[in-house]
């Protein structure tokens, strides 16, 4: 995976290339506080909600794993 940035606007975490470009949206349900990447590798990201839920989405965008 090229160089990228992960990063949380409205509660949606997107990911940017270098550029500043978004290149896709990882979440959209406006309540995520953190993403950090899980496996960059592989382009999966850990996302914090702000009722204390992370969830591990996969690089297609799809929620993988829920934590409580």
């Amino acid at each position: 995976m090229t160089k990228s940035i992960l990063r949380i606007k409205n509660g949606n975490v997107e990911l940017m290339n270098m550029s500043a470009q978004r290149i896709k949206t990882y979440y959209s349900k406006g309540d995520a506080v953190r993403a950090d990447w899980f496996e960059e590798d592989k382009g999966s990201v850990q996302v914090h909600l702000k009722n204390g839920k992370v969830l591990i989405i996969n690089s297609s965008c799809q929620v993988i794993r829920i934590f409580n």
